[in-house]
């Protein structure tokens, strides 16, 4: 049997040291000819693609190429009849199995004695840990974005809110003081169940009135069944409700002097339902209500994720209503 790798003759010694620096890179090194055909195939190859050489050699490069990137080699093959070298063009590519994997790959051309091009190098780089990377770069950047202008947002509207209850600048300067420190108080909690510094249970109750607590003067009960919240639950409903009640300051219930919010809770055998009620707040719901923003998202996401739970907002004549279906299991402290 031929040796994979060794293709092109460069003469004793120094073939064999190609070959083995070929065989044993990290980088799946590939041959082919300009037809597309697969010359050879390193080991690593065969540990990123999931096919042997044997399985490979002799057969055509776009065995690795999804449908719908299949435009990609004709022009590939194009720059490279030009003498281009393609360097880390992202892609993905096709595995054995069907799966995909993103790539980035460097592709050069292969001369013969006479100079003339007759196949191209292609290495081959696995960037799914980069690709991964980048996913959470970006997810934590939107989060600052959002949070950052949340907080100016939120500011403000306490600011208009507190105003209307004092008569007096030190008045003002002390009520803005406690919300504050409330504030505070509720993203330590948010905080503390990210990072795992917290690992002690809390009542729903006791959750929903911390979390409000720095946002308004009214009165939020809870109506229906209260519970208590395993610790990872904790930070999964903190960070819910506390996008609810940015909202509600700033578009809702909580930015009007009579608005009135409700927050009702019931249980069946394996499901646990919370219903968040903002009654006659605005003749017509502004846009920031209705779109499916990166709040919105943010709640859908960590709801579907740790909790196998399910987010949805409904605003109708004035009112906004949102119901939170969460699996029992999950969110009780002593029910696993």
């Amino acid at each position: 049997m031929s040796d994979p790798v060794k293709k092109y003759p460069l003469g004793g010694a120094l073939e064999r040291h190609y070959a083995a620096i070929v065989e044993g890179s990290n980088d799946a090194i590939i041959t082919k000819d300009l037809t597309g055909r697969i010359l050879s195939w390193n080991a690593s190859a065969t540990r990123l693609f999931g096919y042997s050489a044997h399985e490979a050699i002799g057969r055509s490069i776009t065995m690795l190429i999804p449908d719908d990137r299949m435009d990609e080699e004709p022009e590939i093959i194009r720059r490279l009849k030009l003498g281009e070298r393609i360097e880390h063009f992202e892609t993905v590519r096709k595995r054995k199995d069907g799966s995909e994997v993103p790539i980035s790959l460097t592709i050069s051309p292969v001369r013969d004695d006479a100079g003339v091009i007759v196949a191209a190098s292609k290495i081959a780089r696995d960037i799914t840990l980069q690709k991964e990377f980048e996913q959470q770069r970006d997810l934590i950047l939107s989060e600052m974005r959002h949070r950052v202008g949340n907080c100016f947002a939120v500011a403000g509207s306490l600011l208009s809110m507190c105003a209307r209850e004092v008569e007096t600048a030190q008045e003002l300067a002390d009520l803005m003081k406690d919300r504050f420190i409330s504030l505070s108080a509720a993203q330590s909690m948010i905080v503390g169940g990210i990072t795992g510094q917290t690992d002690a249970g809390v009542r729903f109750s006791k959750l929903l009135e911390t979390i409000c607590r720095p946002f308004t003067s009214m009165s939020i009960p809870l109506d229906g069944d209260d519970f208590m919240l395993a610790p990872g639950a904790v930070t999964t409903f903190a960070l819910v409700l506390n996008e609810l009640c940015t909202n509600s300051v700033k578009y809702g219930a909580m930015s009007q002097s009579d608005g009135v919010i409700v927050c009702k809770s019931s249980h069946s055998e394996d499901r646990i339902r919370i219903i968040w009620e903002e009654r006659g707040v605005f003749e017509a719901p502004p846009p920031a209500m209705l779109g499916n923003g990166f709040g919105t998202s943010m709640s859908e996401r960590i709801l579907r994720g740790t909790l196998s739970g399910t987010f949805k907002r409904v605003v109708s004549k004035g009112n906004l209503s949102v119901e939170i279906e969460v699996d029992r299991r999950a969110t009780l402290e002593n029910e696993t």
